[in-house]
């Protein structure tokens, strides 16, 4: 079976610098909740659970242990809600995917931007959380 080869330019960069812009733009706005999520995360899991982590007698404590998942779960969820929920909203609601498609991009290379764009913001996220 061939599977027809799509065109991805360097124009991807552009769908995600206009990403980026509008993040920098609302920065403020944006990035508060990864940063807050594990800290709400420690005060509620280590009350609870902090005591059996600290008596396993492997000698991590408590953050040492939980740190790792609270990274990679930003990461997940930060990536995933902005490749869905927020493109959505771009191709839905605010219609950007349209006036995009109106210049010479294609929707390769929209979908491109989107993706490199939600490895980004990954990223950022995680860059906060540690």
């Amino acid at each position: 079976m061939n599977l027809p080869m799509y065109k991805v330019s360097y124009r991807a960069i552009r769908v995600w610098q206009r990403d980026l812009d509008t993040f920098l733009r609302l920065w403020k706005t944006e990035s508060w909740w990864p940063t807050l999520e594990p800290l709400l995360y420690v005060s509620s899991l280590g009350s609870g659970l902090g005591i059996y982590v600290t008596n396993l007698g492997n000698g991590l404590s408590f953050i040492q242990f939980i740190a790792p998942a609270f990274v990679a779960t930003t990461v997940m969820f930060t990536s995933s809600f902005e490749c869905m929920f927020s493109s959505y909203v771009r191709m839905e609601y605010q219609r950007t995917f349209d006036a995009m498609l109106a210049t010479p991009l294609n929707i390769e290379e929209v979908i491109a931007g989107e993706i490199l764009w939600g490895m980004t913001r990954g990223l950022i996220a995680s860059v906060s959380v540690l």
